[in-house]
């Protein structure tokens, strides 16, 4: 399996592992009695770090080749997922009261984007270009 297959991948299973861990935790809580909001950041805080530490280890491996090269067409794509996933909170869930499951979600998203296309090369005359260009 290609490294770059691998990222992506661990993104995505290591955060719907780490997901489904913390809400087992939120609902552990629940079951006690206790407040999951008044403990959410100590099981979410070392959860968070461990797979921003071990996504950051094996983005390290991946050749910046291997990478897509980012395009308008793909940019709005990537934009219009994001705004349908939180439109999605439009409804009354009880994810909308947690930060730390909106945090995990906003690296989750940004770490799944960089294993597409290279931010450091991204300016605004590259939005424009063709791929070879850029």
């Amino acid at each position: 399996m290609h490294i770059l297959r691998k990222y992506q991948l661990d993104v995505i299973f290591l955060f719907f592992a780490l997901m489904l861990l913390l809400w087992s935790f939120f609902d552990a809580l629940k079951y006690l009695g206790a407040d999951p909001h008044t403990y959410e950041w100590y099981a979410a805080g070392p959860l968070l770090v461990f797979y921003c530490v071990f996504i950051w280890q094996t983005r390290a491996k991946v050749s910046l080749a291997e990478r897509r090269a980012l395009t308008s067409k793909s940019m709005a794509y990537w934009l219009s997922l994001g705004i349908m996933l939180f439109l999605t909170y439009d409804a009354p869930v009880a994810a909308v009261d947690y930060w730390s499951v909106r945090v995990f979600f906003i690296i989750f998203t940004l770490l799944l984007a960089d294993s597409y296309w290279n931010f450091k090369t991204i300016s605004m005359r590259c939005l424009g270009r063709e791929k070879d260009k850029c």
